[in-house]
């Protein structure tokens, strides 16, 4: 898979540009706060739909513009039929339209499509330095992360997602509305409201339990391929276990929560808290794990997501680096580099080329950006 052509128009501090990627490497060089991020943050958003450092849509729009626009080119190869058949490329024209107001206008190949048609057109594996909050940061980062992966693996998740939060939006409207009302206790309701809370319910366990068994079947496939990425790392025999800490739901044991979800007025148990933790050797990464453990087991856990994009799509997903290499050491560095195969697009962001994307930099497109502008574009062969 491949971006080969993208438009902007009054996106973050891009007034106008207008880029082709000309090589399957490119290195994006630029000073802090000059615009590099914002590139990789528009593959994001075509990937994912939302952009994991906005809000809200109209951060994405230049404070001059009312609107922007994302208007790209992107191929894959087509499955053939028969191992006789000659492999083809399927080009997409993807346009995205984003308003202040949220409201989104999408085509692709000029065809009018719903905005959430965006997921699946294109995918991509995304390592900054935020990342490593998968490790360290709060369970909200890691579920996020997960189902971040997930969507892009199966195409249902999202739409899973998506019912499973707006039916606990409505049940925790519903616990609130019951202590508004003075009903703090189940023994509180009428038959009619207990009968609407066992509706919820109902609907609540059955969305929560799709989201939960696939978060867990999402783990058990990555497991084995981060820890063998961890121990080709490090260089050591490690023992890695990813443990989700989350279980099916029942009646029961929604019943057996409902003084607490009473009591504070939403749910307290179900895929929105459940969590995820990292052992080596037994031992619990988020609380012992050096910063190099942690950093190596984020390399390892972005390699592997590479991986199972692969395998599930055929082909490899486009692999963004934004100003990550400063945070590796050397070997973890020339690890990532040469981890990358030939067929994969990737593109990465620096303040400055440094020795290790020297050595790696043959064939690559280089490009410099200054306040929202490309000032050079050339291309290092060997």
């Amino acid at each position: 898979m491949q971006i080969k052509s993208l438009k902007l128009i009054g996106f973050r501090n891009y007034l106008e540009l207008d880029l082709e990627f000309s090589d399957s490497k490119t290195i994006i060089i630029g000073k802090n706060a000059q615009g590099k991020s914002n590139l990789l943050e528009v593959i994001q958003i075509l990937s994912h739909i939302k952009s994991r450092r906005a809000t809200k849509d109209a951060e994405l729009i230049n404070f001059e513009m009312e609107e922007a626009v994302i208007r790209a080119v992107a191929s894959r190869h087509c499955e053939k039929e028969s191992s006789d058949d000659v492999a083809i490329q399927e080009e997409k024209q993807i346009s995205l339209l984003i308003r202040k107001s949220g409201r989104r206008t999408l085509k692709i190949n000029e065809i009018s499509k719903r905005p959430k048609e965006l997921a699946h057109n294109i995918f991509s594996v995304s390592f900054m330095v935020d990342d490593l909050e998968i490790i360290n940061g709060s369970p909200s980062k890691r579920r996020d992360w997960m189902d971040s992966v997930i969507s892009q693996l199966d195409y249902s998740y999202k739409d899973d997602l998506s019912k499973f939060e707006k039916i606990l939006s409505q049940r925790n409207s519903f616990l609130k509305d019951l202590a508004e009302k003075g009903k703090y206790y189940y023994r509180d309701l009428n038959q009619a409201l207990k009968d609407q809370l066992d509706i919820w319910d109902d609907m609540f366990i059955e969305k929560a339990n799709i989201l939960s068994t696939k978060r867990v079947e999402f783990i058990g496939k990555l497991e084995p391929s981060v820890e063998n990425a961890y121990r080709n790392i490090s260089g050591s025999n490690i023992n890695l276990k990813i443990n989700y800490l989350g279980s099916q739901l029942s009646k029961e044991s929604l019943e057996e929560s409902r003084a607490k979800d009473f009591a504070r007025s939403y749910t307290n148990i179900g895929p929105q808290r459940d969590d995820v933790n990292f052992k080596l050797n037994d031992t619990l990464a988020q609380s012992f794990a050096s910063q190099g453990e942690r950093r190596t087991l984020t390399l390892a856990i972005k390699l592997s997501e590479l991986q199972l994009l692969k395998e599930v799509h055929g082909e490899y997903p486009i692999l963004l680096l934004d100003d990550v290499l400063a945070e590796l050491d050397e070997d973890r560095q020339d690890f990532l580099l040469d981890s990358i195969e030939p067929e994969t697009q990737v593109i990465i962001t620096t303040t400055h080329l440094g020795k290790h994307l020297e050595k790696w930099s043959d064939n690559a497109q280089i490009l410099e950006i200054e306040q929202g502008r490309v000032i050079s574009n050339s291309s290092l062969v060997a």
